[in-house]
């Protein structure tokens, strides 16, 4: 179901090398480029292989030599990039490029939720997530027509941002007007799952509402079509979901009453409050070393799901009552439409002083089970949650890493997560998420190593998108602006 790719062997190549010109219609040709005297970084391996020059052409990797090797340079714009590092263009597969706010509106006379797709928002948080390096994303949940409009803007040249691998609207019991499809049997499933499927979905999504019943019928449907199914589940344990086929699951928090001993559960179900309440007084009664964390780590073992923990959501939540980076970044990068609707909705609705220092008492505890699941054989991806609260384009990423590095994660895991192994979760391992002669010319070029400390992957000194260079000043522009029209041309900063 997913594409397994061989084990990566860097290439030293000294062949004669074309002049070959990226020729984009309505555009002149843009030159090949060599990014010289740079450190690569072997994500898979965990490794630095110095000086190198890299060449790129027609947006992709055309060959990686020795540090100044004229065959590398001859016939290209040369980029002296003083032993800097490169790295692959970053993964976030857990961004809702196009969601817009969640508002309560009467139709029919009645209340109720709508989430409708935004153009607008969709090419601001593009611009911003190329500025911080993600040049690929997986989209796991949202309007598939916006979704095919934006991939419309973005090979057109319109839109500077990254490529989009699209999840329909999220099945559900429930409808959500531009999020969520309700679904009442397993016929109305099947149909669901196939509408999604015509329409160009990339995975099909489960949510937290369905039965188990619903739950089989929904990954089986989605492989029956070929497509993998992924899920955020509470009420069922995800041990019972993997052994059901379940191919990916988002969310560090596995709130389900049977993943609890049996005292626990009783305990936590006499006192649980509905909503979000959960995501501490749930942790509360679980041991992350305990024998049902073993037997879900097990399960990891076993089934080997795609997973996202997505812990930068929660922790968010969890300090929303203190002024905090998340807010920083929310007045810096969040469209005014977001910013504007976390004014009330939050992953923290009806929190007091008390809660949220309960919830950050428990924070180590899901600091350990991210430990655990990250050191699995599971293929561990690196998610934000973008455009739910507090959880901005881009710069949330690298918040979403340095999370992991505190829970004790290696950066080593971090890397390849972010890059090779969602590459491959993605089913482009074959094109993306390494340096390799021939993959697509993604890239981050940074100041400093980030094997070394995880935070040095926000030194970024240039991005290369679809083989096109960005500097810093043209990344500043991509970030700082609110108007995304304005960005559709490089300047003369960016290639």
């Amino acid at each position: 179901m997913f594409s397994r790719t061989p084990l990566w062997i860097l290439l030293i190549f000294f062949l004669p090398l074309s002049t070959a010109h990226a020729n984009e219609p309505g555009k002149n040709p843009r030159p090949a480029l060599a990014l010289d005297r740079v450190h690569v970084l072997d994500t898979h391996q965990g490794r630095v292989v110095k000086d190198r020059c890299v060449r790129i052409e027609e947006a992709k990797i055309a060959a990686i030599t020795e540090a100044g090797n004229q065959r590398c340079r001859r016939d290209t714009r040369v980029l002296e990039l003083d032993g800097r590092y490169l790295l692959p263009g970053l993964i976030d597969t857990h961004a809702h490029l196009t969601l817009g706010p969640l508002e309560m509106r009467r139709e029919r006379g009645k209340m109720v939720m709508v989430a409708e797709a935004s153009d607008e928002i969709a090419d601001h948080n593009a611009n911003r997530l190329v500025a911080f390096g993600v040049t690929t994303i997986r989209n796991p949940g949202g309007d598939l027509q916006a979704a095919a409009r934006y991939e419309t803007r973005r090979a057109s040249g319109e839109v500077i941002g990254p490529e989009s691998f699209d999840a329909g609207e999220v099945i559900h019991n429930m409808p959500i007007d531009g999020l969520a499809v309700a679904v009442r049997n397993a016929d109305d499933m099947r149909r669901v799952v196939a509408e999604q499927v015509s329409q160009g979905a990339d995975w099909i999504k489960l949510y937290t509402g369905l039965s188990p019943e619903l739950l089989q019928t929904g990954i089986d449907a989605a492989h029956d079509h070929g497509l993998p199914a992924v899920a955020h589940l509470e009420r069922i344990a995800w041990p019972d979901a993997l052994a059901m086929g379940l191919d990916a699951i988002v969310h560090l928090m596995p709130v389900s009453p049977d993943l609890l001993d049996d005292d626990s559960r009783q305990t936590w179900q006499s006192t649980a409050r509905p909503g979000t309440f959960a995501f501490f007084e749930w942790w509360e009664h679980f041991d992350p070393d305990g024998p049902e964390a073993d037997r879900l780590l097990a399960s990891f073992e076993q089934y080997r799901p795609v997973f996202d923990g997505t812990l930068v959501a929660f922790h968010a939540a969890f300090v929303q009552d203190l002024d905090n980076v998340y807010k920083d970044d929310t007045r810096r990068l969040v469209h005014p439409r977001l910013r504007a609707n976390w004014e009330w909705f939050t992953f923290a609705l009806g929190w007091q002083a008390e809660d949220f220092e309960r919830a950050r008492a428990i924070w180590p505890k899901v600091q350990r089970l991210a430990q655990r699941i990250y050191a699995s054989s599971a293929r561990v991806t690196i998610g934000t949650d973008m455009s739910n609260p507090w959880i901005a384009p881009g710069i949330s990423m690298h918040r979403e890493m340095a999370l992991l590095a505190d829970a004790g994660v290696p950066t080593e895991r971090i890397l390849a997560a972010a890059t090779v192994t969602a590459a491959e979760t993605l089913g482009a391992g074959d094109r993306l998420g390494r340096i390799q002669q021939g993959f697509e010319a993604d890239l981050v070029v940074l100041d400093a190593n980030p094997l070394k400390n995880i935070d040095h992957t926000q030194a970024i000194y240039a991005v290369v998108s679809d083989g096109r260079w960005f500097d810093t000043e043209r990344l500043a522009e991509l970030s700082a602006s609110s108007e995304p029209s304005d960005l559709s041309e490089p300047s003369e900063k960016g290639e």
